[in-house]
């Protein structure tokens, strides 16, 4: 599994899985599912992802960027 935030855009991104992808299925609160060929769910992708978290949920996003730094770098 790996995670990472993009703080200019807002997004979090969750990849559960590594498969090929298919297609994806976005929803209308602003989370996009990625869909394999076989029809499992490899991804999350959750648009303005500061505005949909809030209090506690927050901190998974700071938990996600800080695991962003730690990949890139």
């Amino acid at each position: 599994m790996e995670q990472w935030y993009d703080k200019e855009e807002d997004i979090l991104n969750i990849q559960l899985k590594d498969e090929e992808y298919w297609k994806s299925i976005e929803l209308p609160n602003g989370i996009i599912i990625d869909v394999a060929k076989n029809g499992a769910i490899i991804g999350v992708e959750i648009l303005k992802a500061s505005k949909i978290f809030s209090g506690d949920a927050k901190k998974v996003i700071e938990m996600t960027r800080s695991a962003s730094y730690l990949l890139i770098t």
